[in-house]
């Protein structure tokens, strides 16, 4: 699925957010057959279409595409977060939302806990332009993870983040990353 929603906004200017859950060995496998010239809004329609297990939206300039059931760490309340940093440490606040008392104590009663990789790139551009980063100034308040991850990730040119989640005979993990649409 990743693949597939990275491919539709890449080009489209819209920064994203993707949920993958899984179980011990299989990765969310998606399907999409289109043509060209279509909107992103039909472009995703087509894809939960075609895998039914998923849903989308498009708010504030960011598409986001989960599966129907969530995921019931993102939806935690989160009253005040501030950082000032820059759109390259896009990771690093993803990393320190993650360790906000309110959502290690949501992790805790999930029983989901943060797995090996947190924070990494995923892809980025193929031939990057060299260019001074740009400061950001991050303020979230009374939103949930998910929504905090979408205002952070504007901060970022063509930014996606990537929430996987893996159940394996019970012992739940999970890790988020940060790729480009490009």
């Amino acid at each position: 699925m990743l693949d597939i929603f990275l491919y539709l906004l890449r080009g489209t200017g819209l920064h994203g957010g993707i949920v993958e859950m899984a179980g011990c060995s299989d990765l969310p496998k998606g399907r999409l057959q289109i043509g060209q010239g279509l909107t992103v809004r039909q472009a995703m329609d087509a894809l939960v279409a075609a895998n039914p297990g998923y849903q989308w939206e498009l708010k504030d300039g960011v598409v986001n595409l989960m599966p129907r059931g969530g995921a019931p760490l993102l939806s935690t309340k989160i009253k005040k977060f501030q950082m000032d940093a820059n759109d390259r440490e896009i990771p690093v606040v993803l990393g320190d939302l993650l360790r906000l008392p309110a959502i290690l104590e949501r992790e805790a009663a999930l029983g989901v806990k943060e797995g090996p990789g947190q924070g990494g790139l995923s892809s980025g551009e193929a031939h990057p332009v060299p260019r001074q980063p740009m400061p950001i100034k991050i303020n979230v308040q009374n939103l949930s993870l998910l929504e905090a991850f979408n205002e952070t990730v504007q901060a970022s040119p063509k930014g996606v983040w990537i929430y996987h989640e893996t159940d394996c005979d019970g012992a739940k993990t999970f890790i988020v990353e940060m790729a480009s649409s490009y």
